[in-house]
C-alpha cells in the first residue's frame, strides 16, 4: 500500500472524523486543519476531503454560501493538491423522479432549503469546470452513532433513549434513503485511492428508500418510546430511489441496512451516554 497524505477540511465533524480516522489507521498521513490555517495555501494538501458544510439556509445563509461554496471556491484557485473530493449531497435530487448521477436536477420554489441546494450544485459546476483532478460525492441521510448531531435519525434514536418518546415533524409515509457513515467512509477512501477514475459524480447511498414509520416501528420495539405523529404543513420532501449502479461499477460496495443497524445504535448510544 502506498502511503498517502490526505487533507480533511471538517475532519472534526461526522463525516469528516470518521473518514480520518479510517486513513490514519491504515498509515496515511492525516491532515485536518484548524479554521485559517495558512498552512492551506502554502503547503502540498495531496489528497484533499472537503467534509464541510453548513444546511440552516434560515437563520445563517452567509454561512450555508461560505461554508458550501466560498472556501472550496479560493482552495481551487489558490491551494496545491493532487486529488479534491467534494461532499454534496443526495438531496440535489429532491423532487426529481430518478437519482442518477448524469440526471438533469431541479430546484423547487417552494423549498426553504433550496439556498443548501444552490450553494451544492453551483461548487459541483465549478469543481467540474476547474480541469483538476476532482470528484464529487452525494451521500444520502448519513447515520451513526452521533450525540449532538441534529440530523434525522441520530436526533430521534437519542431522544427515544434519554426521553423515552419522539416527536415525528413528517408523515408516517416520509422516506429517504439512509446511508451508514462507516459506509461513507469505506466509499471514500476506496474512490480516494483509486489511480485513474472515469466518472466525476458518484452517488453514496444504500438504493432504495425507508419510510419514517418503518424506523419508528423499530425505535418502538426496541426502546419502548412513544411516537408522536405531528401534522406539518410545510413543503413535503419526496426523493426518489438513488441509483447506486455507478458506484457498485468502480468498487466493491455493500452498504448495511438502516433498518438492522437501528438495534446496534440504540445500543451504542446508550453505552456512550452511561445508560
Amino acid at each position: 500500500m502506498t502511503i498517502q497524505t490526505f487533507t480533511i477540511i471538517g475532519g472534526k465533524g461526522f463525516i469528516g472524523n470518521e473518514i480520518a480516522k479510517k486513513l490514519s489507521l491504515r498509515g496515511h498521513n492525516v491532515f485536518i486543519p484548524q479554521k485559517e490555517d495558512d498552512s492551506l495555501w502554502r503547503n502540498n494538501l495531496g489528497i484533499v476531503i472537503y467534509c464541510a458544510g453548513h444546511g440552516d439556509c434560515i437563520n445563517n445563509p452567509l454561512k450555508v454560501l461560505d461554508s458550501n461554496t466560498t472556501l472550496v471556491a479560493r482552495l481551487l484557485a489558490e491551494a496545491q493538491f493532487s486529488r479534491f473530493m467534494y461532499i454534496s449531497s443526495t438531496r440535489v435530487y429532491m423532487g426529481n423522479e430518478t437519482a442518477f448521477e448524469q440526471d438533469d436536477l431541479r430546484v423547487l420554489s417552494n423549498d426553504n432549503r433550496r439556498l443548501f441546494n444552490l450553494t451544492k450544485l453551483v461548487t459541483e459546476e465549478l469543481l467540474l469546470r476547474s480541469n483538476k483532478d476532482v470528484v464529487i460525492l452525494r451521500p444520502s441521510n448519513v447515520y451513526g452513532v452521533a450525540l449532538d448531531s441534529p440530523l434525522f435519525l441520530p436526533a430521534i434514536t437519542r431522544n427515544a433513549i434519554t426521553t423515552g418518546k419522539i416527536d415525528m415533524y413528517v408523515s408516517p409515509d416520509y422516506a429517504k434513503d439512509y446511508v451508514s457513515v462507516d459506509s461513507v467512509a469505506e466509499m471514500t477512501i476506496a474512490i480516494a485511492i483509486k489511480d485513474v477514475i472515469e466518472s466525476k459524480i458518484f452517488n453514496l447511498a444504500a438504493g432504495y428508500n425507508v419510510k419514517a414509520s418503518e424506523i419508528a416501528m423499530v425505535l418502538q420495539a426496541e426502546t419502548g418510546c412513544i411516537v408522536n405523529w405531528h401534522s406539518v404543513n410545510n413543503t413535503i420532501e419526496i426523493f426518489p430511489e438513488t441509483s447506486v449502479s455507478l458506484i457498485q461499477q468502480h468498487i466493491k460496495f455493500y452498504p448495511s441496512d438502516v433498518l438492522d443497524d437501528l438495534q446496534s445504535m440504540i445500543t451504542r448510544f446508550s453505552e456512550v451516554m452511561d445508560l
